[in-house]
């Protein structure tokens, strides 16, 4: 006869409900509004321009604003990966429809909104003819409401974990905190590649030093704030707990250490530092780059493949009964 430790208590596992397409989804809405807020910031301050001519109808076409304001195409690439895991019948349009109480609803007319009007800016920016006097104060508008989606949608990639309670990983405004500082870091990331070999910022310019410098210390915030959420959902409960030593000792820490930490903060950190001390190097700051854009999905995956459910009520009730204490996950 089996012991009443194998017969009622099993070992912690992982949810298996979002895998690597929710992980996609979450990556590239995030860097998408990251890259927006920090193109938008850079157009209000030093307005980039490179216009070109264009053989249809003689139109001017400005390459400088396509180059840091691209982000809310790459916000519409990655929606289609939710309704991927959602199915696109049934599940997808009941979640959608009801934003009173499916953070997915909530999220879904968020990012709607954010694409259309962010596609709206960049399409009026990117075509001088329409800068005239009367389309200024239209712009403006248009321009400052999509950057304020820009960062509900950062935001909101942590709020829809958030809102799954039954995980402790998860349920924390942390999440969102440390999604929004990500999504910054490869949004800002992205633009330095996107403007790298363009001649849009020159390396000695001092708009592509100060995004350099921005970018290494959103990567420290970012292993900061990483710190103290794991460390305050190790000390949380014991599924919190778990699935922090899945992090970091389980079967999940190439994930964590290799992706995360190594990909995500600490290679990038040097590259940059290399770059500032020699820069005429620009396969430093284009090799920092890419890792870092790596880094940032493993974040994602880590955190979603980590997180474990919450014990039912009937099983803590058993455990209470009975005295046991559960199985911890070998190491």
């Amino acid at each position: 006869m089996k012991p009443i430790e194998e017969t009622f208590i099993k070992r912690p596992k992982p949810q298996q409900h979002w895998g690597w397409i929710i992980a996609i989804y979450l990556y590239l809405a995030g860097m998408g509004a990251g890259s927006f807020i920090i193109g938008t910031i850079i157009n209000w301050s030093i307005g980039p321009s490179l216009v070109i001519k264009l053989p249809i109808f003689s139109m001017s076409f400005d390459f400088g604003k396509a180059i840091i304001l691209w982000g809310p195409i790459l916000v519409a690439i990655g929606a289609p990966f939710l309704i991927l895991d959602l199915g696109i019948k049934r599940r997808f349009l009941y979640a959608c429809l009801n934003p009173k109480t499916s953070w997915v609803a909530r999220g879904f007319l968020i990012l709607s909104a954010f694409i259309i009007l962010g596609i709206v800016t960049l399409g009026i920016s990117i075509f001088p003819s329409f800068n005239i006097i009367e389309y200024k104060i239209f712009l403006r508008f248009i321009e400052i409401i999509s950057f304020l989606l820009a960062f509900a949608t950062a935001i909101y990639t942590g709020i829809l974990l958030k809102a799954t309670r039954s995980v402790p990983l998860w349920n924390t405004y942390f999440l969102p905190l440390l999604f929004l500082i990500s999504a910054l870091s490869t949004g800002s990331m992205a633009i330095l590649l996107s403007t790298l070999g363009s001649g849009l910022l020159s390396q000695e310019e001092t708009a592509f030093k100060i995004l350099t410098r921005v970018e290494q210390f959103f990567v420290v915030i970012e292993a900061l704030v990483l710190y103290i959420y794991l460390l305050k959902r190790y000390k949380l409960s014991e599924q919190g707990k778990d699935s922090v030593r899945l992090l970091l000792f389980g079967e999940k820490r190439l994930i964590f250490w290799g992706g995360i930490v190594s990909l995500g903060l600490i290679f990038p950190f040097i590259l940059e530092i290399f770059y500032s001390l020699s820069p005429d190097r620009l396969w430093l700051i284009f090799s920092s780059g890419i890792i870092l854009l790596c880094g940032g999905f493993f974040l994602r995956l880590g955190l979603l493949s980590a997180g474990i459910k919450d014990k039912i009520p009937m099983q803590r009730w058993i455990e209470f009964k009975y005295g046991i204490n559960p199985i911890k996950p070998a190491h």
